[in-house]
């Protein structure tokens, strides 16, 4: 009996509620699935469509898909061409097999493929970031194959980023991350086996000092006098308005309304995790709302950043709209690090480090940082103060001495 080939959605979808495509290989009644690595939303998928339209037009990448999905095909079709050249009974387990054991299939193309996916489907500054790292790795190596990559290949892609690139290692690092990623899709996507290179090839960053202002600098930041209604003016009563409310992301600040703030109380959705916030507003910035009352109305931006009309989105150019709006942000904070005399170089985020080192001074515990910087897990605030923390066993060195020569002197 002839071997059959018909594509099917996977019964069971992913958290993003896409399911993924898989390719049923039937003979005499036997059969075996292999995931082609295309994931859809079941709306998507027409699994009676005339051959090459399987996924409808409302998918946007629609002739894209379905060109691929045909080359998946026609890749199990030679697979079983090849068995019967060699001989072998080409049943579909010995397919399969074959499929997943030529290893010649293009990691870039694959890499490609989920670059896709991720911008219909995850975040667009998620997209971005795998993006840029795409670029990195096109531009080494364009033809790039899964058999390719193993430690050998990144220890070499290392050194270029490094040599060539002049990337900093948690640079570097974040590069290897993204290989990491796309690689470890192919393995749960079953669309490559092989060895893994990272159980052997150890990525680990260097603990960064994380810049952050004293309180003698947010004062200075305070009683700077700048012209109302300027860019700086504006940009100081933003960063500051970010320190006051538990070091909120720029982000969720150019995207705050009016319909967040209800009295004394902020309450939101934070843009990166979704969880839901509620902050009381210390005086100081129900000061800063103040200068912006008269803007305001529930469907309204707090601040004068982005345009009433704009509609907020997940879109790609949505997202190019926020970066372009804190780079311009980020370099009045430069001009009033110089006005200020900060010698460090001040951006926005800043705001969100120094409001967590005057916790950690405070003697805030770590889950009460956690829950106030609306972390995912205690690693994470854990992760993220080891950085600050570089120079708290210095500042008790420094205050032992000070009791020291106290003592001595006394």
């Amino acid at each position: 009996m002839a071997i059959t080939y018909k594509l099917e959605l996977n019964s069971k979808p992913k958290v993003d509620s896409t399911h993924g495509i898989m390719l049923r290989i039937t003979e005499n009644r036997k059969m075996k699935r292999i995931s082609t690595g295309i994931f859809v939303k079941e709306e998507d998928f027409n699994k009676e469509a005339d051959y090459g339209k399987w996924i409808r037009k409302i998918n946007g990448s629609h002739e894209k898909l379905n060109e691929e999905l045909e080359n998946f095909i026609d890749a199990a079709k030679n697979a079983k061409g090849d068995l019967e050249k060699n001989k072998q009974l080409p049943t579909p387990k010995n397919i399969i097999h074959e499929i997943k054991h030529k290893n010649t299939g293009s990691f870039i193309e694959y890499y490609e493929q989920k670059l896709e996916y991720y911008l219909h489907n995850k975040s667009a500054s998620y997209y971005k970031h795998l993006k840029s790292k795409f670029n990195n790795l096109k531009k080494y190596k364009s033809d790039l194959l899964f058999a390719e990559v193993n430690v050998s290949f990144l220890n070499r892609y290392e050194t270029y980023l490094i040599s060539k690139k002049e990337l900093n290692q948690n640079s570097v690092i974040s590069n290897l991350r993204a290989i990491r990623t796309i690689l470890y899709d192919a393995y749960s996507e079953e669309v490559h086996e092989g060895k893994n290179p990272f159980l052997v090839k150890k990525l680990s960053e260097i603990k960064a000092n994380k810049q952050r202002l004293s309180i003698e600098e947010i004062r200075r930041l305070e009683a700077l006098e700048l012209e109302e209604n300027t860019i700086l003016w504006h940009v100081r009563n933003y960063f500051l308005f970010s320190f006051y409310c538990a070091g909120k992301r720029i982000r969720d600040i150019i995207q705050l309304k009016w319909k967040d703030i209800r009295g004394n109380k902020l309450q939101h959705t934070i843009n990166k995790n979704g969880e839901l916030q509620e902050i009381t507003l210390i005086p100081e910035a129900l000061n800063i709302l103040d200068m912006y009352s008269d803007n305001r109305s529930p469907e309204n931006f707090v601040f004068p950043i982005l345009d009433n009309s704009i509609k907020v989105n997940e879109s790609l150019a949505f997202d190019n709209l926020i970066s372009s709006k804190t780079a311009v942000i980020n370099l009045g904070l430069k001009s009033i690090a110089d006005m200020a005399e900060i010698q460090i170089n001040l951006t926005f985020h800043i705001s969100r480090h120094s409001y967590a080192d005057m916790l950690r001074k405070a003697g805030v515990s770590v889950y009460d940082i956690k829950n106030l910087l609306k972390q995912s897990d205690i690693k994470v605030t854990e992760r993220y103060l080891k950085g600050i923390d570089i120079d708290a066993a210095d500042e008790v060195h420094v205050r032992a001495m000070e009791q020291r020569n106290k003592q001595h002197t006394s």
